[in-house]
């Protein structure tokens, strides 16, 4: 559950910063947030997939990210149909099929389950629990991935200390290259990051 609904624990509720790499998301020294751009159709498909109520908008309406709530993580751009959404440097996201939107995978052997419990307490979509299972002998269980409810956010990966949870797609594999662009997505790019290095958005 989200935040804003009276369930789970949100990113900032907890007080954490996902990390995001400064090395390839910055402008003006600054980083840069997710962005949509005029060919959006307000579908609301990406609001539902938010971790951080970052995507607002009336249906059949341009929608707006907030660079304040955004953390970078991509879960918007997979569900985008028509492609409007930029990353952090200004590259459009590709829309995937659902049976391919990335998920959380966690490493059994590596999660220490009870005690932690840190990818369970951040996920805004309560998509971890801890389940028992035969390979692993612990108490608690260890942090189990409801798929039906993970979103690919990424808010569990930046949280977990011991490398033992992880998204799959990488989000460098989940953005469309360059040839597949429309003359109109390729403007519609120039102007974003013509108007971000203007003010320095970030």
């Amino acid at each position: 559950m989200r935040e804003d609904e009276g369930g789970g624990l949100s990113l900032r509720a907890v007080g954490v910063k996902p990390k995001i790499d400064l090395a390839r998301a910055t402008c003006g020294g600054e980083a840069m947030s997710y962005s949509i751009i005029e060919t959006c159709i307000g579908c609301t498909a990406c609001t539902k997939r938010c971790p951080t109520n970052a995507i607002t908008g009336d249906r059949n309406e341009l929608h707006v990210i907030d660079p304040t709530l955004c953390i970078d993580c991509g879960a918007c751009g997979v569900v985008c149909p028509p492609e409007a959404i930029l990353d952090n440097l200004g590259d459009v996201t590709k829309s995937i099929k659902k049976n391919e939107w990335p998920k959380a995978v966690v490493i059994e052997e590596k999660c220490i389950g009870s005690g932690c419990e840190l990818c369970i307490n951040i996920c805004p979509f309560d998509a971890l629990s801890l389940q028992h299972t035969d390979r692993v002998d612990d108490f608690f269980g260890v942090s189990t991935v409801d798929e039906k409810k993970c979103t690919g956010c990424r808010l569990c990966e930046d949280v977990c200390g011991w490398d033992a949870v992880h998204i799959f797609p990488l989000k460098d594999e989940i953005l469309k290259p360059l040839e597949e662009l429309t003359d109109q997505e390729i403007a519609l790019m120039k102007q974003a990051k013509t108007a971000q290095d203007a003010v320095g958005v970030s």
